[in-house]
C-alpha cells in the first residue's frame, strides 16, 4: 500500500533516532527471517524460482528493516548491488504493498518540495502499529486511494494502440514468458488461485470476481488486516470471519450503500470484524484469568 503521506525532516530524524527494537544481531537475524517468512509466504513456490539477486534484495530490504520497522534503500542503489534492473525491484515493491506487505511513505524532495525517496513500513514488524500513529496514516482511505490509482493507470493507456497480435505457436521459452507479462488481455480464472488462499473464500468470491488476480488481492487486504488486529488466532482459523465480510460487503454494494470502493469497504468491514473478534479474545483471556485467581485464593 502506498500512502500520499510526505514525511517532514523532523519526522524523518524522529524515525531514524527512535530506539531499536532488537538488542544484538541475533535478534536481528532472527527478525529479518520473520519478516522474510511473510514475503516467502506471499510468493509461495515462485519465490525460489525468482532470479537469485532479486531474492537477494527481498533479503536484504527485511535485514534493514528488522531494526526498527522500515527501511529506505532506493531501488536503483537495490538493482545495481544485486545486478537487477530498477523496474525490476520497483515491481516486485509494488507487488509487497498490493498484498499488504508494506507500507510505503516519501521523504519530501528538497529541490522542488515535491515526493522524494521512498520509505517502507513493514506490516509484520512489532513497530508498524506505531508508524502509523506517529505518521497519523489512514490506512482505510490509501486503500481507496490505491484502486482509484489503478484504475487510474488503466484509463490512461491509449486505446487506439491494439496490442500486436502473434502467435505463440513458434515462440522460444524466453519470448513466451516475456509475453504473458506483457499481454494485457491475459487473465488468469479461478482455477489458477494460489493454494495458500483458503478454498472457501475463493469459492465465496469467484462467483463475483472470477479473476485469479481479483480474489489474490483480496485476500491480501484480508492478511493486512488481520495483522492490524493483533489477533492470538491464526489466521486460518477465522476464514469464516472473512467470508461473511465479503458477504456484507456484496450485500452493501447490491444495497448501493458503498459510498466510495468495494475493495476499501471490504477492507473496513474486516477491520470491524476482526476488531471485534480480538475484543473477545482479550475478555476471554481476562476471564480467565480471574477464574485462575478465584480458584488459588
Amino acid at each position: 500500500m502506498s500512502a500520499t503521506r510526505m514525511l517532514t525532516t523532523e519526522e524523518f530524524d524522529y524515525m531514524k533516532n527512535y530506539h531499536s527494537f532488537i538488542e544484538n544481531r541475533s535478534q536481528h537475524q532472527s527478525m529479518k527471517r520473520k519478516l522474510l517468512k511473510e514475503i516467502i509466504s506471499l510468493y509461495g513456490e515462485r519465490f525460489y524460482r525468482l532470479h537469485e539477486g532479486t531474492r537477494k534484495a527481498l533479503d536484504r530490504l527485511c535485514w534493514f528493516a528488522a531494526e526498527k520497522g522500515f527501511c529506505f534503500p532506493g531501488s536503483t542503489y537495490l538493482g545495481k548491488t544485486y545486478e537487477k534492473s530498477k523496474g525490476t525491484i520497483d515491481r516486485h515493491l509494488k507487488e509487497l504493498r498490493k498484498q499488504g506487505q508494506i507500507v510505503t511513505v516519501y521523504r519530501r524532495c528538497p529541490r522542488n518540495n515535491g515526493k522524494g525517496n521512498p520509505v517502507h513500513l513493514f506490516v509484520n514488524h512489532p513497530y508498524f502499529n506505531h508508524w502509523i500513529k506517529y505518521l497519523q496514516i489512514d490506512l482505510e482511505s490509501d486503500v481507496e486511494a490505491d484502486v482509484k490509482a489503478e484504475n487510474a493507470e488503466s484509463s490512461c493507456e491509449s486505446k487506439s494502440k491494439e496490442a500486436k497480435k502473434c502467435s505463440t505457436y513458434n515462440l522460444s521459452l524466453k519470448d513466451f514468458n516475456k509475453y504473458i507479462r506483457n499481454n494485457v488481455n491475459f487473465t488468469l480464472s479461478s482455477e489458477y488461485v494460489p493454494s495458500f488462499i483458503p478454498k472457501a473464500f475463493g469459492d465465496a468470491v469467484k462467483p463475483f470476481f472470477p479473476s485469479a488476480d481479483d480474489i489474490y488481492e483480496l485476500w491480501g487486504k484480508v492478511r493486512l488486516a488481520y495483522k492490524m488486529s493483533h489477533i492470538d488466532k491464526p489466521l486460518e482459523d477465522l476464514v469464516s470471519i472473512s467470508v461473511q465480510s465479503f458477504k456484507e460487503t456484496i450485500f452493501a454494494y447490491k444495497r448501493k450503500r458503498i459510498k466510495n470502493t468495494f475493495t476499501a469497504y471490504f477492507f473496513g468491514t474486516l477491520r470491524g470484524q476482526f476488531t471485534i473478534e480480538r475484543r473477545r479474545e482479550v475478555q476471554r483471556n481476562s476471564d480467565s484469568v480471574l477464574f485462575y485467581n478465584v480458584l488459588k485464593a
